[in-house]
C-alpha cells in the first residue's frame, strides 16, 4: 500500500511592521528557514527567478548575460523574530529583505557611533493611482514614485496585469525604475547612472524576467 502523500506545507502570512525599529549588529543571526513566507514577494529558498540582463558601459550597449535571483542566505532578528532575506543579484529590491503583505523593508546601517542596524520602508502597496515620496540611495537623496500601471506588462515571459511601477531618481546621479507584480516578483528592472563628473544619467543594467519557479 502506497504511503500516503504529505500535504504542501502552508503559506505563512507575514504582517508584522518593523519599519524604524533599531537592531543590534549582533541582534541578527543566520537562520535556516524551511517554511514558506506569504507576503508581498513569496519567499522560500526554493524560489528563483531568472533574468535576462542587458549590460551597458557608459551608455552603449556591451553584452547580454543571464543572472538568477535567489535568496539563500537568511538571518532572524532578535526580539521580533522576523526573517529577513539577503539577495544574490540586484533587481531593484533592498539587498536584504523583508515582505509583509503590503510592502518591502530594507536593513542599513546607521550613522549612529555603535552602527546600530535600522529598518526601513522601501517600496510599498498604497491606496490611489499614485504616490510620490522622499526617499534615498544610499549616497544620494532621491525622490520616489509609486504608480499602479492599468496597461498590461508585456515581457517575453508573458503579460502580466495589475502591476506596479515604482521609480527611485536622485537627479543627475541615479534612477532606479521596477515593474513589480505582486506576488511573482520584479517584472523588469532598469538602472540609469551618471559617469563621475557629469551630470546625465544612461543605461547601466536593464534586467528582464524570463522564468521563475515559486513554490
Amino acid at each position: 500500500m502506497a504511503a500516503p502523500l504529505k500535504p504542501e506545507a502552508q503559506c505563512e502570512l507575514q504582517t508584522a511592521n518593523p519599519a524604524e525599529t533599531n537592531y543590534a549588529q549582533d541582534s541578527l543571526v543566520a537562520y535556516q528557514c524551511t517554511s514558506k513566507l506569504c507576503g508581498f514577494i513569496p519567499m522560500s529558498s526554493n524560489n528563483y527567478w531568472v533574468y535576462e540582463d542587458s549590460v551597458f558601459e557608459d551608455g552603449s550597449f556591451k553584452q547580454v548575460t543571464t543572472d538568477t535571483l535567489r535568496f539563500t542566505s537568511l538571518y532572524m532578528s532578535y526580539p521580533d523574530k522576523i526573517v529577513w532575506w539577503k539577495s544574490s543579484i540586484n533587481v531593484g529590491l533592498p539587498e536584504i529583505l523583508y515582505a509583509n503583505q503590503s510592502a518591502f523593508f530594507s536593513l542599513e546601517e546607521s550613522f549612529f557611533p555603535n552602527k546600530t542596524l535600522i529598518a526601513k520602508k522601501d517600496y510599498s502597496f498604497f491606496s490611489g493611482d499614485s504616490i510620490r515620496y522622499l526617499t534615498s540611495f544610499n549616497d544620494a537623496a532621491a525622490i520616489g514614485r509609486s504608480i499602479k500601471l492599468t496597461a498590461p506588462v508585456v515581457i517575453n515571459s508573458g503579460s502580466y496585469t495589475n502591476c506596479l511601477f515604482f521609480e527611485k531618481n536622485a537627479r543627475g546621479f541615479r534612477r532606479d525604475q521596477v515593474y513589480f507584480k505582486p506576488g511573482i516578483g520584479v517584472l523588469k528592472f532598469r538602472r540609469d547612472e551618471a559617469k563621475m563628473g557629469q551630470r546625465i544619467v544612461m543605461p547601466k543594467h536593464i534586467l528582464t524576467l524570463k522564468d521563475y519557479h515559486i513554490e
